[in-house]
């Protein structure tokens, strides 16, 4: 398998000071938000004003998860990119999220290097989308909560050089950012409560450790096909597009720890 080569973020930009200072703008701002879209706003904000055009805020995907539909929490990219994204590969090919489960620093890859992660090219679909999409890198910035959740955001670049501290500043904001969108009680009237039987906190809570459904049903004693029954039934309760979505909002709603 080929290495994928990660940029060391070392580089150098004017008005560090000024840029600091709108970051700490910027952490103050992230206790009034109040929604998704409140945190999607001002991600939107901090991102286009240092050059990124879109971002995304992922799960890490776990064994059975191959398309960015099935990790994805918010973002600014059109739903109709991502669907074009996942019907052009899996998101197997992108070797970031092997570096994800062994860094909590913040790194970056060229399209390039994805290419090689792909074996060396991508699908014609896929190269068509990214000449669409006019990004030649991403920024990898981990973020964590204190109850152990991980996610990482993905700032899509032009090529936009930032020095190391406005790297540090930016990382900052995203795990702000992240455990605001934990800790919020109520995004989209999500202050109703929410019944959930044994078995479905049960089966939220394996997957929020990172269990497939296979994985799910042999520790539960349950066949396959139920487990998933369990957790389609409470993606439907807690509004959620996927089971990812459905141990997020759990989770900020204190159904499971």
């Amino acid at each position: 398998m080929p290495d994928v080569r990660l940029k060391t973020l070392t580089m150098n930009m004017p008005d560090a000071g000024r840029a600091g200072d709108a970051a700490e703008n910027e952490i103050a701002e992230i206790a009034r938000l109040n929604s998704c879209d409140d945190v999607i706003a001002h991600m939107t904000r901090i991102t286009s004003a240092r050059g990124f055009p879109f971002f995304l805020l992922c799960t890490l995907p776990t064994v059975d998860q191959t398309k960015y539909s099935e990790i994805l929490i918010l973002s600014n990219v059109p739903d109709s990119i991502v669907q074009r994204y996942d019907d052009s590969g899996s998101v197997r090919e992108n070797k970031a999220f092997a570096t994800l489960r062994t860094t909590t620093t913040p790194f970056r890859m060229t399209v390039d290097d994805c290419r090689k992660g792909a074996g060396g090219a991508f699908a014609p679909e896929r190269e068509t989308l990214m000449e669409e999409m006019d990004f030649y890198e991403a920024i990898f910035f981990p973020v964590h909560d204190a109850a152990g959740g991980r996610a990482v955001f993905i700032f899509l670049s032009r090529n936009v050089d930032l020095a190391i501290d406005v790297m540090t500043d930016l990382h900052m904001v995203c795990l702000r950012v992240y455990n605001r969108l934990v800790s919020i009680g109520g995004m989209g009237g999500e202050q109703a409560k929410v019944d959930l039987s044994d078995r479905e906190i049960q089966c939220l809570n394996w997957t929020a450790a990172g269990k497939t459904s296979s994985e799910i049903a042999d520790i539960l004693g349950l066949s396959e096909h139920t487990v998933n029954h369990y957790l389609n039934h409470v993606a439907k309760k807690l509004d959620a597009v996927n089971r990812v979505q459905a141990v997020v909002k759990a989770m900020r709603l204190g159904l499971i720890s």
